[in-house]
C-alpha cells in the first residue's frame, strides 16, 4: 500500500513539473469565435468556408476600412469603384456588383453588427472598435438574403462593458504625411450599464499630385463617431444600442492613360496634359507605370460623405434552452462625389474623359426578429426580416466622356428609387440519437422584395466627334415585384473529435431591377430578371498535431441563371444596361493552413483557385444604336469567356513571431499577399487588371509597462506593399474608348507606405 501511495504520489509530482513545461514547449492554435449561422461558434464547427480576422491581426495586415481587405483573403477582391474613392465593390468567387447605381444590389451582403448595409455608396468608412471581420465565402441564401449570392462580410464591434473602466489611445504617423488617432473610453455607469465612445480620424496627402487645377489625387481625410451603451436588463435579457456617424472628404485616385493609338479613327480630338510623343510627334504610350504627377483640366474637389447609424439590439433568454433577439437599423447616407480621370482634352474642350459629379442620399430602415433554438439534438434558428430604403441620386452637374454640354435651361439628369422586402427564414441541424457523428442541416428562405425607380434625363449629346444633337426627354418608371424560395441542405460527419467533413447544396438569389445609365425608356421600363444561384461544395475541416495545425478546405462548383452584369448599351460608355446572362459557371478550390511551428512562431497559409466561364456560343444582347433611324437596331457583341473581378489564383502567406522580455514582449509579423490578373469587365474589349505582389510586415514592442496601476505603451513599426509593387485596382476598356485611341485606361492601388504606431492603454 506504502509502495502504491508512493508510486501515485510521485506521478503526481512528476505530473505538476511537467505540464508546465509541456504547456510551455507544445503550443496550440488558439480556438476562433464566429457568429456566421446568427450563434456564437468555433469556425471550425461551421460548414461553411470562412476567413475570420481579430483586431490585432487586422492592425497587422494594415486593414482599417473595408478596401483594406483587397488581396488579403483568396477568391476575394475588394475595390473602388472606378473614380469613385468612398464607393466599394465586393467579389467573393467571381460574383460582385460591377457596376454601382441606386437601381442596382450589391451581389455581397455587407454587414455591420447584424445589420445589412444596404448601398455601396460611402462603404469605405473607417471604424474606431472592430473586433473582427468575417468573410463568408459562397452563397449565403438561407441566413442572409436576396443579395449575397457570392457571400457575406460581417463586421463585428466591440461593445460597452460593464465592471470596466478602459481607456485606449492609438496616435499612427507615416509618409504622405499620414495620421491616425484613436481613442476609446469605457465607462461602467451602474453594476448592470456601460458607455462606450470612440472616436476615429485619419488624413493621408494624395499619392499623386495634382499640377492642375484643384486638390490631389487619392487624398485621404475622415474620421468617426460612436457612441455604444449597453444594459444588462436582469439576468435574462441585455440591450445594446449604437450611434455611428461618419464623415468622409476623400478625392478619387488618378486613372490614367496607359496605352494610346495615334491612328484610332477619332484620336484626332485628344491630346494629353503631358505626352509622350512619336517620331512623329505624336502622343503614344503616356506611361506604364504609376504616375507620380499629372495636370487635370477639370477643377479636381473632394468629396464629402456623411454617413449616420442607429442600431438597437436587444436578447431574451427565455429559457435555458430559446433565446428571442430582435436587430433594428436604421441608416442614413449623404454623399457628393467626383469622379474624375483620365486627364485629356478634346476639340469639344477641357474634359476628363470621365468627369462626374453626383449628389446621393440612401436611407434605409431594417427589422430582424429571430428565434434561437438548442437542444442535445436540435439546434435551430428562425426568423422574420424586414427592409426598406429609399434614394435619390442627381448627376445633372456632371459630364460624361466629353460627350455631354449643359444645354441651355441646363441639363437634368435625376433618379430616384424606392425598394421593400420582406422574408421568412429558418435553418435547423439534427444530431440523431444513434449517429452522433452525423449532422444533418437544413435551412430555406423565402423573400418577397417590390422595386420601384424614375428617372429624368434630358441632355445635349456630342458623341466623340459629331455636331451636338439635343437628346428627347427621357422621363420613365420602373415598378416591379419579385418573390423566391431558396432551400438548402448540408450534411456533416465528424472523422474525430478534432475533424469532420461536409457536403452541401445552396441556392441564392438577387432580385431584379434596372439601369440608371439606360438611354433607352423601354430598357428602363422592363428592367432585368433576377440572378438565380445554385451551388455545390464538399469541405473539410481539421484541427492535428495535438492542435498545432489546421486545415480548412472546400471545392465548389456554382451553377447561374440570370447572371446580372452591366454592359453599354449606348454610343456613349456611359449608356449601359444590365443584361441577364444564362448559363455562367464558377468552380473553385480554397485551403486554409495554420501551423504553431514553435511557442513563438506561427505561420499560416491560404490558397484560392477560380475557374470561370459562360456558356457555350456566342452572348448576344440588345445595344442602341444611335446612328440607326430609330435608335432600336440590333449590334451583336460577343462577351468575354470568364468572368470579371476573378482572378484565377490568389494566395496569402504570414509569419507571426513573439518572444517575451523581462520589460514587455517583441512581436513580428510578415505577411505576403498575391493576386492573379483579371478582367476589368465582361464586355470585348475589356480591360485587364495586373497581378500584385505584396509584402507587409509590422514589428511591436508591447506590454510596456509604464509603471503602478499607470497603463501599458505598445510602439509599432509598420510597412506596406513594401516592394513598391505597382498594380491596378480598376482598368476599363471600352469601344467607344478604342476609338479615341484611348487603349487602357488604369486605376493603380497604394504604392509603399510606411509609419510608426504609438498606442497606450489603461484597464
Amino acid at each position: 500500500m506504502l509502495h502504491t501511495t508512493r508510486t501515485r504520489l510521485g506521478m503526481a509530482c512528476g505530473a505538476l513539473l511537467v505540464m508546465p513545461l509541456t504547456a510551455w514547449s507544445i503550443p496550440v492554435l488558439e480556438e476562433v469565435i464566429v457568429t456566421a449561422e446568427k450563434r456564437a461558434e468555433s469556425i471550425q464547427d461551421v460548414p461553411i468556408s470562412i476567413a475570420a480576422f481579430d483586431e490585432n491581426t487586422l492592425e497587422k495586415m494594415g486593414v482599417y476600412d473595408i478596401k483594406g481587405l483587397a488581396s488579403k483573403v483568396p477568391n476575394v477582391v475588394v475595390n473602388e469603384f472606378t473614380g469613385a474613392s468612398t464607393t466599394v465593390r465586393l467579389f467573393i468567387r467571381g460574383v460582385g456588383q460591377n457596376d454601382v447605381q441606386v437601381t442596382q444590389d450589391p451581389s455581397v451582403a455587407l454587414y455591420m453588427d447584424g445589420v445589412y448595409i444596404g448601398s455601396s455608396v460611402g462603404t469605405a468608412f473607417e471604424t474606431a472598435d472592430i473586433n473582427r471581420v468575417e468573410v463568408l465565402r459562397g452563397p449565403q441564401g438561407t441566413l442572409y438574403g436576396r443579395n449575397a449570392t457570392g457571400g457575406a462580410i460581417n463586421l463585428v464591434t466591440n461593445r460597452a462593458e460593464p465592471g470596466l473602466l478602459n481607456f485606449r489611445q492609438r496616435l499612427t504617423a507615416g509618409n504622405y504625411d499620414t495620421l491616425r488617432s484613436r481613442s476609446i473610453l469605457n465607462l461602467p455607469l451602474t453594476d448592470s450599464t456601460a458607455l462606450k465612445l470612440a472616436y476615429a480620424y485619419s488624413e493621408r496627402d494624395g499619392i499623386t499630385d495634382n499640377d492642375g487645377a484643384g486638390e490631389d489625387w487619392g487624398i485621404e481625410d475622415r474620421d468617426n463617431v460612436t457612441a455604444d451603451f449597453h444594459w444588462d436588463v436582469n439576468g435574462d435579457a441585455t440591450l445594446d444600442y449604437k450611434f455611428e456617424h461618419s464623415n468622409i472628404k476623400d478625392t478619387s485616385r488618378l486613372s490614367q492613360i496607359l496605352r494610346f493609338d495615334p491612328d484610332a479613327p477619332a484620336s484626332a480630338v485628344i491630346s494629353f496634359a503631358n505626352p509622350a510623343l512619336d517620331a512623329r510627334g505624336m502622343p503614344v504610350d503616356v506611361s506604364q507605370d504609376r504616375l507620380d504627377d499629372a495636370t487635370s483640366f477639370d477643377q479636381e474637389v473632394k468629396g464629402d460623405v456623411e454617413i449616420q447609424a442607429h442600431t438597437l439590439d436587444l436578447a431574451w433568454e427565455l429559457s435555458d434552452t430559446l433565446q428571442l433577439r430582435s436587430i433594428t437599423g436604421y441608416r442614413d447616407v449623404n454623399a457628393f462625389n467626383q469622379t474624375a480621370q483620365a486627364p485629356t482634352v478634346s476639340l469639344f474642350g477641357a474634359y476628363s474623359i470621365v468627369n462626374g459629379i453626383s449628389d446621393t442620399t440612401f436611407n434605409q430602415f431594417s427589422q430582424e426578429l429571430q428565434l434561437l433554438g438548442d437542444s442535445d439534438h436540435l439546434t435551430w434558428v428562425a426568423g422574420l426580416y424586414y427592409y426598406e430604403d429609399d434614394s435619390e441620386e442627381d448627376n445633372s452637374a456632371g459630364n460624361s466622356n466629353g460627350s455631354e454640354a449643359v444645354p441651355p435651361g441646363g441639363i437634368i439628369d435625376y433618379t430616384s428609387t424606392e425598394n421593400t422586402s420582406i422574408a421568412l427564414f429558418g435553418q435547423a441541424t439534427w444530431t440523431p440519437r444513434k449517429l452522433e457523428d452525423w449532422h444533418f442541416t437544413l435551412g430555406a428562405r423565402y423573400s418577397d422584395d417590390n422595386r420601384k425607380a424614375s428617372r429624368n434625363n434630358t441632355r445635349v449629346s456630342y458623341g466623340f466627334a459629331g455636331a451636338p444633337t439635343t437628346v428627347p426627354a427621357f422621363v420613365a418608371d420602373y415598378d416591379q415585384d419579385f418573390d423566391e424560395f431558396n432551400p438548402s441542405f448540408t450534411v456533416e460527419y465528424d472523422l474525430n473529435a478534432l475533424s469532420n467533413v461536409y457536403a452541401k447544396v445552396v441556392t441564392a438569389y438577387k432580385a431584379g431591377g434596372t439601369s440608371q445609365r439606360s438611354s433607352s425608356l423601354d430598357n428602363f421600363r422592363n428592367g432585368f430578371d433576377p440572378e438565380d444561384l445554385v451551388s455545390y461544395e464538399l469541405g473539410f475541416k481539421g484541427d492535428f498535431l495535438d492542435s498545432r495545425a489546421r486545415l480548412n478546405a472546400a471545392v465548389f462548383y456554382m451553377e447561374f441563371e440570370g447572371y446580372q452584369q452591366s454592359v453599354q448599351t449606348g454610343r456613349n460608355p456611359g449608356e449601359r444596361d444590365f443584361i441577364n446572362i444564362d448559363d455562367a459557371d464558377i468552380s473553385g478550390i480554397e485551403l486554409d493552413f495554420s501551423l504553431a511551428i514553435t511557442e513563438s512562431l506561427v505561420g499560416t497559409l491560404s490558397y484560392g483557385y477560380l475557374d470561370t466561364k459562360f456558356g457555350p456560343g456566342s452572348i448576344t444582347y440588345q445595344q442602341i444604336d444611335d446612328s440607326s433611324p430609330t435608335g432600336l437596331s440590333l449590334v451583336e457583341e460577343q462577351l468575354t469567356d470568364e468572368l470579371a473581378l476573378a482572378p484565377q489564383h490568389s494566395f496569402t502567406a504570414a509569419l507571426d513571431y513573439s518572444y517575451p522580455l523581462s520589460f514587455g514582449a517583441l512581436n513580428a509579423n510578415v505577411n505576403y499577399q498575391y493576386q492573379d490578373e483579371s478582367l476589368g469587365g465582361v464586355q470585348l474589349p475589356a480591360g485587364e487588371l495586373s497581378d500584385r505582389n505584396l509584402v507587409n510586415a509590422t514589428l511591436s514592442l508591447t506590454q510596456l509597462q509604464l509603471g503602478d496601476k499607470l497603463g501599458t505603451l505598445r510602439v509599432t513599426l509598420w510597412g506596406n506593399n513594401l516592394l513598391d509593387d505597382e498594380y491596378h485596382v480598376g482598368n476599363i476598356r471600352q469601344a467607344a474608348f478604342d476609338d479615341l485611341g484611348l487603349l487602357a485606361l488604369a486605376t493603380f492601388g497604394d504604392p509603399r507606405t510606411y509609419g510608426v504606431t504609438l498606442e497606450y492603454a489603461f484597464e
